[in-house]
């Protein structure tokens, strides 16, 4: 009974649309549609809750954002949780995708609640397309739209940023008797999200609203404006992050990534964390918090060239010392805090310590109150930068950068002309200035530019749980590891 009710919830998920009562089984936890969406106060209560459950699902710590973070070489954790070690083992192994896997859960989250914002955003928008009226005289409904948009586009995004593929659903499309084959490749998944991206951009920019402060969880309220450079700038975002290699980065749309960024945020897009209630960007202070993660020696070498690369897995190497380099970022004083001891247990690999813990955010993470950034300037602008060098305008890029955190924050020397420095800059900006800000921001810049160990998974199949609910038989298919280093599911480069 059990495995035919999850079986229910998932094809719940995929089948909604046609026809009310074409399902075979009847889920009796699940409130009818049209009590739940009967007027426009009802829909504006549950539209309310869409970003709230998109920003929990991507920075909670129950998602992937701690695994792909050690996974790319950013952080460094050689405890359980999360994945956090058995994505970062060297040399590198597949990822276990199996049911019985204790953090196989962590795949099935953030693959589900994405589902729950598409899902809950497709049940919006197909009552206003049955005549609910939201607001007086249906003034609302713009915003209703625009919101629900967005947040589709955008969970949309986090599937073809991480998973394979997945499966495409919206208010009138409908997958009847849905198998896995049912699912699509990643770079329609993308092209879906754009689509949701673009249709919130176009319905925003057509209107003037406001979206209450409390949707959001920002300190005001969000203006139709903003809510189209935020919708711009996600856009961007999955352009730039979703290409699996170097081959698949050279064959992006750098145009139109130009464009969106161009028409992006214009400051740092905040979330006022409320004391670990409602907004808590959870995974990140799991990150950094003392006795859980530091930062790889990777980083420590980019902020300061002088610091080894790479701990080697050996007790008798020598320890780093703390930061003495004039020429280092000034980030490594400023953002990152010198450690004189390691509290990772060395049987689990030395490779795993550093020198180095994050301490930028200490201060909200402390009491779990302040505004954290979900979406920086800086990485808008780095997707300006980006988008720039790679059409030529390689002039425009220099600017940006030595215009951006590179010489305001990391006071370092300004950079010339050349696609080489430009390059190296970004990379290090999008490394160092947005650690633990956006799931996965450090994973999709190493996978694009080769640089993830060999063996590292490009990608995420889908969940365990998911397959065995759709009856699929194992051993369930899986990416990474020595044998599965073929450059397009699992890394075959590597920066050492």
């Amino acid at each position: 009974m059990k495995n035919k009710l999850l079986k229910f919830l998932l094809i719940g998920i995929l089948g909604f649309i046609s026809c009310e009562d074409s399902l075979d089984v009847i889920n009796e936890n699940q409130p009818d549609f049209k009590k739940v969406y009967a007027s426009g106060d009802d829909v504006l209560n549950v539209t309310s809750g869409l970003y709230n459950t998109f920003y929990n699902a991507e920075l909670s710590y129950y998602s992937t954002f701690m695994m792909l973070a050690t996974a790319a070489d950013a952080a460094s954790c050689s405890w359980g949780n999360s994945a956090m070690r058995d994505m970062s083992w060297e040399p590198r192994k597949e990822w276990n995708n199996t049911p019985g896997y204790g953090y196989n859960g962590n795949t099935k989250y953030t693959f589900d609640k994405m589902y729950n914002v598409i899902n809950t955003a497709s049940l919006i928008l197909k009552a206003i397309n049955e005549g609910v009226e939201i607001g007086t005289g249906g003034k609302d409904i713009p915003m209703v739209k625009a919101f629900s948009r967005l947040n589709m586009g955008a969970a949309y995004g986090i599937l073809a940023l991480q998973f394979d593929k997945a499966f495409i659903v919206d208010e009138e499309i409908a997958i009847e008797n849905a198998t896995v084959e049912d699912a699509s490749p990643y770079s329609e998944i993308a092209k879906k999200a754009i689509e949701y991206l673009d249709d919130a951009i176009q319905i925003a920019n057509s209107n003037s609203f406001s979206v209450p402060q409390n949707w959001f969880g920002t300190s005001s309220d969000i203006s139709s404006a903003e809510l189209a450079k935020y919708a711009n700038s996600w856009a961007a975002r999955i352009l730039s992050g979703m290409p699996r290699n170097a081959a698949e980065n050279s064959a992006v749309d750098w145009a139109k990534v130009l464009n969106y960024a161009n028409n992006g945020i214009t400051q740092d897009w905040n979330v006022v964390n409320d004391g670990y209630n409602q907004w808590y960007a959870m995974a990140g202070d799991y990150l950094t918090y003392p006795g859980w993660g530091v930062v790889d020696m990777r980083v420590v070498n980019l902020l300061d060239p002088k610091k080894p690369a790479h701990w080697e897995d050996d007790a008798n190497f020598p320890p780093p010392g703390e930061s003495t380099n004039p020429d280092a970022d000034a980030r490594i004083h400023s953002d990152f805090a010198y450690l004189p001891s390691n509290w990772l247990r060395p049987e689990r690999g030395y490779y795993h310590w550093s020198s180095q813990r994050f301490k930028r955010y200490d201060d909200i993470y402390a009491t779990g109150v302040g505004p954290m950034p979900e979406f920086m300037l800086a990485e808008n602008d780095l997707y300006k930068a980006e988008a720039n060098a790679h059409t030529g305008n390689l002039a425009a890029a220099q600017t940006l950068i030595n215009n951006g955190t590179r010489t305001s924050r990391g006071e370092l020397p300004t950079i010339g002309a050349s696609l080489t420095e430009i390059m190296d800059a970004i990379h290090h900006e999008r490394i160092v200035e947005l650690f633990v800000t956006g799931n996965g921001l450090q994973f999709y810049e190493m996978r694009k530019n080769n640089l993830l160990q060999s063996g590292t998974p490009l990608h995420l199949p889908l969940p365990a749980k998911t397959l065995e609910t759709f009856g699929v038989e194992q051993p369930f298919y899986t990416f990474g590891g020595p044998s599965g280093a073929d450059g397009v599911n699992g890394s075959n480069g590597g920066w050492r």
